[in-house]
């Protein structure tokens, strides 16, 4: 993960000595704290930095980049400035959600600060500290993110408990010498990778990541840029509507149109066929691959001739977004020095150091002002992140997904046809919302969010 393209480590050397940020420097605390929106107490002024020394606060993160980022740049700078310890914990993405539940459920507390994935945000929240006290206590400057990327991670319910420090969005990465104009439709991109397919010599059309764990990044952002969700906002399930028959049937010619392995590819799998110059177009997440090694001569046979573009828009522009949050649970008992770790975790410094060692696609607005960045084959995505979109963020989601991706698996799979695939999702998105009704009152604000963007 640490690779990266010559050129962008380059235009972020300058970057580096930016300090546009308002992570590590602590503003004067006012003498009363401003009370906190959800009704918690309000924390007490900011105490000064060296109070911390000799503490210890315990951090969870899914390995991979993230953890190691933290781990190997934010902890080292952090420790050096309060004298505090920090230990990073970090778990596979598969048990995660698991061992983070169990702790914060159990007020154990064995960690003081935990790295949220968005779709978990309203199902962590009860157990979560509100952050917007300590936002207002000492000046963050939390309007240098993306107010898109907020809503979808880390503010709940009008209360922020995360601050996102990690995010993607889900787009394509397609060859510059094969085609001159980025596809805006799903009927362009299908028509420009039927162009070039030609499996006798080795070339496909797409370089799709279509192991069952991409599943929902593949067929929830089609549904949502034709205008389709899983449910309207009051929670009727909308699994049998034609914006989702048309997802499917796009889905299923995406599948013809790439290599016939493709059903067993993760994201390595995909960005490695591409940068083999097997595909016209890579369509997932290349920030967290295929940038690794796009300018490199030795895994890259397209160098110098590729690039990024947003996921087409049809009706409503939205895409996939993959962000990550970092909280602090309720029950820590040194809330303060988890707090002023948040701050150092999102500068911007840090951010950049992220970026160009470790791949990671900073969530500060102010990262994409930077003269280097706007120049940067990255820069499309700025659009993009804005016109992301996560599913629902509470309990039933994870049933709905899991079943919603079953049933999409089984169609491409030839096991069920699409009136069957339909049917079997719309049953499964009931029976998830039967089995963990969302709260009171609550709004499917996806649903909100995807009809007030059809065109």
């Amino acid at each position: 993960m640490k690779q990266f393209s010559r050129m962008t480590a380059l235009l972020l050397t300058l970057a580096l000595v930016l300090s546009a940020c308002a992570g590590g420097g602590k503003a004067p605390a006012p003498s009363t704290a401003p009370p906190a929106s959800s009704g918690e107490t309000a924390p007490a002024p900011a105490p000064d930095t060296a109070a911390f020394a000799g503490q210890t606060i315990t951090a969870l993160f899914m390995s991979g980049s993230y953890a190691d980022m933290a781990r190997e740049v934010v902890v080292p700078k952090f420790e050096a400035a309060t004298g505090a310890k920090v230990e990073i914990v970090d778990f596979p993405y598969a048990s995660l959600h698991e061992k983070m539940l169990l702790d914060l459920t159990s007020n154990t507390a064995s960690y003081d600060l935990v790295d949220i994935t968005c779709q978990w945000d309203g199902e962590m929240a009860p157990f979560l500290e509100p952050l917007d006290p300590y936002i207002a206590r000492d000046g963050f400057d939390i309007d240098d993110f993306d107010s898109n990327i907020l809503d979808n991670s880390g503010r709940w319910q009008g209360t922020i408990y995360g601050i996102p420090h990690v995010n993607t969005p889900y787009t394509l990465a397609y060859r510059t010498d094969l085609v001159e104009k980025p596809p805006e439709t799903l009927d362009e991109y299908i028509a420009l990778a039927e162009k070039y397919h030609d499996p006798s010599k080795g070339m496909y059309g797409v370089a799709p990541a279509m192991a069952k764990n991409q599943y929902g990044s593949i067929f929830f952002g089609r549904l949502w840029s034709l205008g389709g969700e899983w449910a309207d906002e009051n929670w009727n399930a909308t699994m049998n509507t034609p914006e989702v028959r048309r997802a499917l049937e796009v889905t299923m010619r995406l599948k013809e149109l790439s290599d016939p392995a493709c059903l067993s590819w993760g994201l390595p799998e995909s960005a490695a066929a591409f940068a083999n110059g097997n595909a016209v177009f890579l369509e997932g997440w290349p920030t967290l691959n295929f940038l690794g090694i796009a300018d490199d001569p030795q895994q890259c046979k397209i160098v110098g001739k590729w690039a990024l573009c947003p996921f087409p828009a049809e009706k409503t522009g939205l895409t996939a977004l993959s962000s990550w949050d970092i909280a602090i649970n309720k029950n820590s008992e040194k809330k303060d020095l988890a707090w002023e770790f948040i701050k150092t975790l999102v500068e911007l410094e840090n951010q950049n150091t992220g970026f160009k060692e470790y791949n990671i696609l900073p969530t500060r607005i102010s990262f994409w002002e930077q003269e280097e960045i706007k120049q940067s084959p990255l820069f499309p995505l700025k659009d993009a992140l804005s016109n992301a979109l996560i599913w629902w963020r509470i309990p039933a989601s994870e049933e709905a997904k899991t079943e919603i991706s079953n049933g999409f698996g089984a169609y491409l799979a030839g096991e069920k046809n699409i009136e069957e695939a339909m049917d079997y999702m719309q049953n499964c998105v009931e029976i998830a919302l039967m089995n963990n009704p969302p709260p009171e009152g609550l709004l499917n604000v996806t649903a909100q969010t995807v009809q007030a963007r059809i065109k």
